[in-house]
């Protein structure tokens, strides 16, 4: 009777497992790559990148941490090309130590599945602020604050 119910079991549970899909293992990888990063775990995430790319990912990232504060980071979306190679955009939200505005920029990430896992070969900023992977920006215009207050008059 034991033997009946523990084959029962693993049947039933058997049929509950499901292969983890290409699509699942990108998103995982890509999701902890880029919260290593966030919180500044740049061993973590360098697991995640393929041997060609590390020297320029921990260079896009230098100012992280000291001039650039990661707020937030989003998958926002996957694209399958095909069984081995994924685009994953990600939205990071992100603030200068010199400012207090929160800044918003996306980045494309090429990603290729091969021996090891998924791996992030290559990425790019799509569009949003830049700066965030230390780009040169132009210093703000200097401008006059308006006087939004009425004149003032003397009356005697």
């Amino acid at each position: 009777m034991r033997s009946v119910l523990l084959l029962a079991l693993v049947l039933a549970l058997s049929g509950c497992m499901a292969p983890v899909t290409p699509a699942t293992r990108v998103t995982d990888a890509a999701r902890e790559l880029n919260l290593a990063c966030r919180f500044g775990r740049m061993d973590i995430a360098l697991g995640h990148t393929s041997p060609g790319a590390r020297t320029q990912f921990l260079e896009r990232r230098s100012t992280w941490g000291r001039s650039v504060r990661i707020l937030d980071v989003e998958l926002a979306a996957l694209r399958l090309k095909d069984e081995s190679n994924a685009v994953i955009h990600v939205d990071v939200a992100w603030v200068r130590d010199t400012e207090s505005s929160m800044r918003s920029t996306r980045v494309a990430q090429m990603w290729r599945d091969g021996d090891g896992g998924w791996r992030l070969v290559r990425e790019q900023r799509v569009h949003g602020d830049m700066g965030l992977f230390g780009e040169a920006v132009p210093a703000p215009r200097e401008t006059q604050p308006r006087d939004v207050q009425f004149p003032t008059h003397v009356i005697r």
